[in-house]
């Protein structure tokens, strides 16, 4: 199966039947996971209603400095909820590997959806 959903087509066909199994989206989300295909995981985790999934490669977007895979698994979770902290490190980890546009977004991101939480004293 490993080899079938590297492409495009046969990730499409996966997700265009509707007797597909959310055990089956997870496993898969597992193994593009596994390949360090992260953005193609969050639609399988999702799919499966695998949040703790979506949480991992949330981290890894962290670690990675990664803004686009980090918001593209926030938004398939179901607790939409960033964690500050966890913006603040992507935004360092994005300038420190040279990501300068990934860096930018995670400020703009910092200063438009989470500085105005905070100042109205929501919870982060």
């Amino acid at each position: 199966m490993l080899k079938n959903i590297v492409t495009w087509e046969n990730r499409r066909i996966l997700t265009d039947n509707p007797a597909t199994s959310p055990e089956t989206y997870q496993r898969i989300g597992r193994e593009l996971l596994d390949l360090d295909l992260c953005y193609e995981a969050t639609e399988f985790f999702a799919r499966g209603g695998d949040d703790q999934g979506l949480r991992k490669i949330m981290s890894r977007a962290v670690e990675g400095g990664d803004f686009f895979v980090y918001r593209g698994a926030l938004t398939r979770l179901r607790d939409k909820n960033p964690v500050y902290d966890d913006i603040i490190k992507l935004r360092d980890n994005a300038e420190k590997g040279g990501k300068i546009l990934y860096a930018a977004k995670a400020a703009a991101y910092i200063e438009e959806k989470i500085k105005p939480t905070l100042d109205t004293g929501l919870d982060r």
